[in-house]
């Protein structure tokens, strides 16, 4: 069996209109819908998991404006009838990525952010037409549109355009945010961070609190950095992190879906490689593995790129400046963070007690919130199944531990000359 393995793809449509190899997550659809839905939520996972394949599969289920049948076909969610009548293609969705936003001062950071505005805006263009919408929402759409919008008013664009399809359509809306925390992530040690973080969280303070236009906000991200804002609204959102055995398996490949890659692979005989290599983390109370690893390493094998001199490849390396910076913010500040960073590369435990709503601002206030971080961002892992107040972490697998030596040994190589180095 030929496999058609493609890693890249973040679009749940262009993954399956592409007959690409996808394991089948949908279940997901029904259990957040039918039995653990809430108003506002949070999928908090690390990079590479497939937030954003999982964002774009609940926009293609959900939206009206879609027809989705074919490329659900086949697949777990199509077995319940009922979810299918209920929810395909019956809600206006308004979907955003917050990936984008980044700069090296606050006038770019702002300009990407009414950039991306301005993309969903477009769209959505079809209400600027509508005879159902109010003619003050319209103006405020184009400009938006246009991105000529002042920043109270781009701020305040997602409770515009709920509002607006709500009017057209006169049905609750469907609010997606993928990546959401990444604008703050970005500026973390930065004088516009404070700013940063102000506007994401005062735009989802608008759709997140009781808004009677929306059904729903699904958000996806590393971490769980608005808890506690000033803004209300955004308290209202219930996290799943790498923690919650709530949807644990939703994101992410388990040892099932592994072996059944393998096997589908004829790799069958590479499983102990590559558990060594890119398993080794526990979400909620389930072994996990990092889809992007698996796929490119099944790949390399299949196309013959893969080099038995060399063996298995860390992929996460430079794949992450924010992760980067969590482990230079720390380095060198204290004895104990030395000491347990050596613990870690001699593939011990250390102990933590962790914090799942750190906000990034707080990171490198003590040693606990970074390795709560390094923990929600997949560098370490919870070395035991169950939940307790002091946990013991771990790195997860061979990969991470050559990232981690590998960004300690930057680090250092930047602060000392050559011959210390060396020595």
């Amino acid at each position: 069996m030929k496999l058609n393995i493609r890693a890249s793809y973040d679009s749940f449509r262009e993954l399956r209109e592409n007959n690409s190899y996808y394991i089948d997550k949908t279940e997901l659809i029904e259990e957040f819908l039918l039995d653990k839905f809430d108003k506002a939520v949070l999928f908090a996972r690390p990079r590479r998991f497939g937030k954003t394949l999982t964002m774009t599969m609940l926009r293609e289920f959900l939206d009206i404006r879609r027809d989705s049948k074919d490329i659900f076909d086949g697949l777990k969610v199509m077995n319940n009838p009922e979810l299918v009548d209920k929810y395909m293609n019956k809600y206006p969705v308004v979907f955003i990525s917050m990936k984008e936003i980044y700069g090296c001062d606050f006038d770019t950071i702002a300009g990407n952010f009414k950039l991306a505005i301005s993309n969903t805006v477009k769209s959505l263009n079809f209400l600027s037409e509508s005879e159902k919408t109010d003619n003050d929402d319209k103006e405020i759409f184009l400009k938006l549109k246009q991105k000529k919008a002042d920043m109270v008013e781009s701020v305040a664009a997602l409770d515009v355009l709920v509002r607006m399809l709500h009017d057209h359509y006169n049905k609750q809306v469907f609010v997606i945010v993928d990546e959401y925390d990444v604008p703050m992530a970005k500026a973390l040690g930065k004088p516009e961070y404070d700013k940063v973080r102000d506007m994401i969280e005062h735009m989802l303070s608008f759709v997140c609190k009781t808004n009677e236009n929306v059904k729903g906000v699904i958000l996806s991200g590393c971490l769980y950095t608005v808890k506690n804002s000033t803004y209300t609204g955004v308290n209202n959102i219930i996290p799943y992190t790498v923690l919650s055995p709530v949807f644990a398996t939703a994101i992410g490949f388990t040892d099932e879906n592994v072996r059944n890659l393998l096997d589908d692979a004829g790799l069958s005989e590479r499983y102990d490689t590559v558990s060594e290599w890119y398993d080794g983390y526990i979400f909620g109370r389930e072994k996990m593995y990092c889809p992007w690893d698996v796929l490119l390493y099944v790949r390399s094998v299949l196309d013959g790129s893969y080099s038995n001199l060399r063996g298995p490849k860390s992929y996460w390396v430079n794949t992450s400046e924010t992760s980067q910076n969590l482990i230079h913010g720390f380095l060198g500040k204290t004895d104990d963070a030395n000491e347990n960073f050596e613990k870690l590369l001699a593939g011990e435990t250390i102990e933590c007690f962790v914090n799942e709503h750190v906000p990034y601002h707080f990171i490198h206030e003590n040693g606990d919130n970074l390795w709560s971080a390094l923990l929600e961002t997949g560098y370490l892992s919870k070395a035991v199944e169950e939940d307790a107040e002091l946990l013991p972490l771990r790195i997860p697998n061979k990969e991470i531990q050559i990232v981690f030596r590998k960004e300690i040994w930057n680090y250092f190589k930047d602060k000392v000359d050559n011959v210390s180095l060396e020595k």
